[in-house]
């Protein structure tokens, strides 16, 4: 179910883009005749017009494979009524699986089919005995013809490549992402047992990318809350501020120093355009630290502050050279968590007696002995996205035991891969027996619960939020 809704998105998705395109005419046939001639320069500034410069390869794969269908309605005249079934898909594989193996017949068929010369194709069909197969064939090699044409007019798309240290290609499509960063010590490689892994990202998110763009003079970020292809809007943050191996303009020494000292290191800020259009970096005021100012190599976007509730956001990078041709990078998903465990202002945990002839009674800073009865534990602590929860008795000395209910199953949990599991997310019981414990001596214990999310804060991740709460208790013989 869930692929089916996907593939009708991207349907509705592809059908939005050409009818925008297509709501100016005039536009539509100056992209049109750009694609036919190859033109990926005049293709893309006809796609700005449109409003739909990021795109490209929809509209490219729109005008090629309606070409290709036309095209192969002249190749092949006379298409075959056999029905497609098994027997005839293996006589089709039979039949052009030798002539693949050739790559220059290959080569020759595309060729024809590049000329749109009917009569040589008419030949070498003939010439094969592929008559039966002709559209199949038409089809299938317009299609490799379609994807390689589409790369070539369609250059590569700016990219955002890290968000938070951790690169794009370990950030899955529910926005979560996974170790190790770069650098590797800011976060761990997944180990989700131990409560690592699956991270959303919170904090000062460090933003990099590149602008596969070599005339390109701005940039700016643009995020949305609605899905990938929802209402985008620019990222507006403080001054950034980079740094520089340039010396500080000081008058010279009266003497010349006799070797050279350190590289200065100069702080530089760099602010965004204001106004009617708001949000643009120059590029030509990245600083050393950022990446430098060319157009080329990873660069330093910006440090993002993400104040933004949590949830599920899609960023994009634009970039435009002088002549305002844009480029726009593909959605890239992230998952957002800058609040702390729950329930606020601290997890609860509550301890009652529990005698022997069922009846209970509150415990808060009480002794219990022995044959006085249980100890129920009441805690509720979690998080969307909770990393571990740990429940334990601490008593003097450094005394610390995690805390095991009667069934020998610990109070203490991780996520251990299951992303659905928040915790206990209602008050939740377990009866405690202490004294069938050896390493629980007679003393005065606080009891803890106490609770870590998995977010990447400020691009590390060290144990994300946390909270605990706490109960005492004097357990006697």
């Amino acid at each position: 179910m869930e692929d089916h809704k996907t593939n009708v998105q991207e349907l509705q998705h592809t059908s939005a883009v050409i009818e925008k395109l297509a709501a100016n005419p005039k536009v539509f046939t100056e992209a049109y005749e750009a694609f036919r001639s190859g033109d990926s320069a005049a293709f893309e500034a006809a796609l700005n017009k449109g409003g739909i410069a990021d795109e490209c390869h929809i509209a490219c794969t729109f005008f090629c494979q309606k070409s290709c269908v036309g095209l192969c309605k002249k190749f092949c005249t006379r298409p075959s009524d056999a029905e497609v079934n098994a027997e005839e898909m293996l006589a089709y594989a039979r039949a052009v699986g030798p002539l693949f193996r050739d790559e220059a017949i290959v080569a020759r068929f595309l060729e024809i089919m590049l000329a749109e010369d009917l009569k040589a194709w008419a030949e070498e069909i003939k010439r094969y005995k592929l008559e039966p197969f002709c559209f199949q064939l038409c089809a299938l090699l317009c299609s490799w013809r379609c994807k390689k044409r589409c790369h070539q007019i369609c250059p590569a798309k700016p990219l955002i490549t890290r968000i938070g240290s951790i690169p794009i290609s370990q950030i899955d499509a529910l926005g979560y992402g996974n170790g190790p960063s770069i650098p590797p010590f800011f976060v761990a490689p997944p180990n989700p047992a131990a409560g690592y892994g699956d991270h959303p990202f919170g904090g000062a998110i460090w933003l990099m990318g590149v602008f596969n763009m070599p005339t390109a003079v701005e940039y700016l970020v643009e995020l949305s809350s609605t899905g990938p292809g929802g209402v985008y809007s620019p990222i507006l943050v403080a001054p950034q501020i980079g740094y520089e191996n340039v010396p500080p303009q000081l008058p010279p020494p009266p003497i010349p120093e006799p070797t050279a000292g350190p590289p200065w290191i100069t702080p530089r800020h760099r602010s965004q355009s204001t106004g009617v259009d708001p949000g643009w970096f120059k590029i030509s005021e990245l600083t050393d630290s950022d990446g430098g100012r060319f157009t080329t190599g990873e660069k330093t976007l910006m440090m993002w502050p993400s104040p933004l509730p949590d949830g599920v956001y899609y960023l994009r990078l634009r970039v435009r050279d002088a002549a305002l041709i844009t480029r726009v990078s593909s959605p890239q998903v992230v998952r957002l968590d800058n609040t702390g465990p729950f329930p606020l202002p601290r997890p609860t945990i509550t301890l009652q007696l529990q005698k022997p002839d069922g009846t209970r009674t509150a415990l808060k800073c009480g002794k219990v002995r022995k044959g006085d009865g249980l100890i129920v534990v009441t805690i509720q602590a979690y998080d969307p996205n909770m990393s571990t929860i740990a429940v334990t008795a601490r008593g003097n000395s450094g005394l610390s035991v995690p805390v095991v209910d009667t069934s020998s199953v610990p109070l203490s949990k991780t996520y251990n891969g299951n992303i659905a599991d928040q915790g206990y997310v209602v008050p939740t019981e377990f009866l405690w027996d202490p004294w069938s414990d050896p390493n629980i001596v007679p003393c005065c214990y606080l009891v803890y619960v106490e609770i870590n999310d998995r977010a990447i804060l400020d691009n590390a991740y060290y144990g994300g939020h946390s909270n605990s709460g706490w109960e005492a208790i004097e357990i006697g013989v």
